[in-house]
């Protein structure tokens, strides 16, 4: 035992470099712009920042222990939770989704988006099947197994699962409504991987129009306060779910805008502010309407209450724009997860949380879009 001890710190405190840094860097937890950061702070400037432009230079080099200490920060190996991203787009083909998908092979597409092993790999031949017999609305279930170097020994192999579900929609106007779920970068980007697939054949196949595209809620959506009151709709009753309180907030001025006196010195020199508490929803900076062009609000955690057929009980949500960046925001799209569910103790011998989750996504979901269309810009 004492050996294998030995053998584990050897490998903790050794700094990678060659080929056992490029399987770290090729990690789908690390961006373009993480790399070019990296770099950047080792003093190399480069004409372009992609994967394929980054990762030879810093294979060449030596990590400092703070860096390698960043990029062990920025891959994290936990199981996530699901996150859930929606997406639409107007349909021109027939009732039977089924029958307009395109041959999906994963591994091709896997193939064809890392030029570089991206450090896990798929397991199966994943293909969409009808969900409940239907041919309008199809799921693709996958999993994928990660590697990696610079977890601990035991550590070092992780499952993760992603999914997409297309549903053909009339509310209005027919549509095709895509969810997509995953549980780390990795499944996220292949499951955003497949959906430009998807766009693509559609097109060429003339059931979705050439100018169309399919709509996600972007940050860049919706003005200041109108993003502010989207946010703060899921503080409401939605449905079964009854608003407990706000678990916590996340906050950030608006350099382009001016700050209401009252509040500038709080919020001076500040990028990002986390607030918890218990009585938040009455925090000035949530109930004075004067603020909400000034400020930012990109993540909110709601606690609820429900009664459900499964059982009675509580849960959290958190809703985000979770790739928010200064420089980027046009990119940062808005995601909830659905957190923790606790069924009261005389429901657990048989409450399936499953069931529950699935109730909870349904009537968020409804409740996300019909808001997003009435607020978006």
């Amino acid at each position: 035992m004492k050996e294998e001890s030995n053998k584990i710190d050897e490998f903790e405190f050794h700094l990678p470099n060659g080929e056992v840094l490029r399987t770290i860097l090729v990690r789908p937890e690390l961006t373009d712009s993480n790399l070019k950061s990296v770099l950047k702070s080792k003093g190399i400037f480069l004409p372009k920042y992609s994967k394929e432009d980054t990762i030879p230079p810093l294979m060449r080099s030596l990590l400092s222990p703070k860096e390698y200490d960043e990029i062990r920060d920025l891959q994290k190996f936990k199981v996530e939770k699901f996150k859930y991203r929606t997406t639409q787009i107007p349909w021109q083909g027939g009732k039977n989704v089924l029958l307009n998908l395109p041959k999906i092979d994963l591994h091709e597409i896997l193939n064809e988006k890392y030029k570089y092993h991206p450090g896990f790999e798929l397991l199966g031949v994943p293909s969409f099947m009808p969900v409940e017999n239907r041919n309008d609305k199809v799921e693709l279930k996958f999993k994928i197994e990660e590697h990696s170097d610079i977890a601990s020994i035991h550590n070092r192999k992780k499952e993760f699962e992603g999914s997409l579900v297309i549903e053909l929609k009339d509310d209005g106007f027919l549509h095709l409504h895509s969810t997509k779920t995953f549980t780390s970068k990795g499944t996220q980007d292949l499951v955003n991987s497949i959906e430009t697939k998807l766009e693509k054949h559609f097109k060429e196949q003339g059931t979705v129009k050439k100018e169309d595209s399919y709509e996600r809620i972007m940050f860049n959506h919706f003005t200041n306060s109108n993003r502010f009151l989207f946010l703060i709709k899921f503080t409401d009753d939605i449905k079964f779910l009854k608003f407990k309180k706000i678990v916590d907030v996340n906050v950030s001025p608006d350099p382009g805008q001016k700050i209401p006196k009252d509040v500038s010195e709080f919020l001076k020199d500040i990028e990002n502010l986390n607030l918890r508490g218990k009585s938040l929803r009455r925090h000035v900076l949530l109930s004075k309407k004067e603020y909400r062009e000034a400020i930012w609000l990109l993540t909110i955690t709601v606690q609820y209450e429900f009664q459900h057929s499964e059982g009675n009980g509580s849960c959290e949500l958190e809703f985000a724009f979770p790739d928010f960046d200064h420089l980027e925001r046009d990119k940062a799209e808005f995601q909830f997860f659905i957190g923790r569910i606790v069924v009261d103790k005389n429901f657990r011998a048989f409450a399936k949380k499953s069931k529950i989750e699935k109730s909870i996504f349904n009537e968020v979901d409804n409740y996300k879009n019909y808001n997003y269309n009435t607020l978006k810009q």
